[in-house]
């Protein structure tokens, strides 16, 4: 399964002007979604790209679109602190990232995961544990 992060989401789903480099994720993002790879969101992602939308249309109109297209990946209480366990040992190697970041990568490597991501902290965190990063392709 690839899960996807927040950083893809709100690129390509919250923005109403995309770049060329928006347009390729987003081009990327509905290959993905028209094809046979399951897709997935960790929860914490759905609440992160549903927050700060003011629009209770714009809301709605996500909320229903993800609810069908993703399955939603839910923590359990190990996830939760293996997650802290991996920033711990992310600060002791000076890599300062967050903790939902950390239980994000948690998922995708307990799911055995790729994460689809556009946040450098995730390259920082695969550093320190064997956490794969899906690479998006031209041909998604």
């Amino acid at each position: 399964m690839i899960l996807l992060d927040t950083s893809i989401l709100s690129r390509v789903f919250r923005r109403s002007q995309l770049g060329p480099a928006e347009q390729q994720l987003r081009d990327n993002v509905e290959g993905l979604m028209a094809g046979e790879l399951p897709l997935g969101l960790p929860g914490i992602v759905l609440q992160e790209v549903l927050s700060g939308i003011r629009s209770t249309r714009q809301f709605a109109e996500l909320e229903h679109r993800f609810l069908a297209a993703f399955a939603i990946i839910l923590p359990r209480v190990e996830d939760h602190v293996e997650a802290a366990r991996l920033r711990n040992k992310c600060l002791a190697g000076g890599i300062s990232v967050s903790g939902p970041d950390c239980l994000i990568a948690v998922l995708a490597i307990s799911g055995n995961h790729e994460l689809f991501t556009a946040d450098s902290d995730f390259e920082a965190i695969a550093r320190h544990a064997p956490l794969k990063l899906f690479e998006s392709r031209n041909d998604a």
